[in-house]
């Protein structure tokens, strides 16, 4: 469980200072970023991508590369971490805008990833 932790607050603090540093020059877009929800599709669609990419990777580790659950664990993570922050840095490139609240969508789903991986049953 220490590892789950310190391997989701390791990416989500390297993607917010990406997300930081992106974010200072989308001041043009400000009544986009206005219109981002946080109740919306799109944050249920990044949590589950996210979520769905990091377990992807993590049976490709796992189970392919024989590599430990545990050791898998930081890798499928940041995997999933850099796809959803290269969609928000191609999103910004498209003329939209890099959106801090997907980024935590896709951190919440990663973490909740790293919890069934890391579920050990009795």
């Amino acid at each position: 469980m220490h590892r789950l932790l310190l391997s989701t607050f390791l990416i989500l603090g390297s993607a917010l200072l990406i997300a930081k540093e992106v974010g200072q020059k989308q001041k043009n877009n400000i009544l986009k970023i206005q219109d981002d929800k946080w109740i919306a599709i799109d944050k249920v669609q990044h949590f589950s991508y996210s979520c769905f990419v990091s377990l992807g990777f993590q049976y490709i580790l796992v189970n392919k590369l024989e590599i430990d659950d545990l050791d898998a664990l930081p890798l499928s993570s940041l995997l999933s971490c850099s796809a959803g922050t290269l969609k928000e840095i191609n999103d910004k490139r498209s003329g939209s805008y890099f959106s801090l609240k997907d980024m935590v969508a896709n951190g919440l789903g990663i973490f909740f990833a790293g919890i069934i991986i890391s579920f050990q049953p009795d």
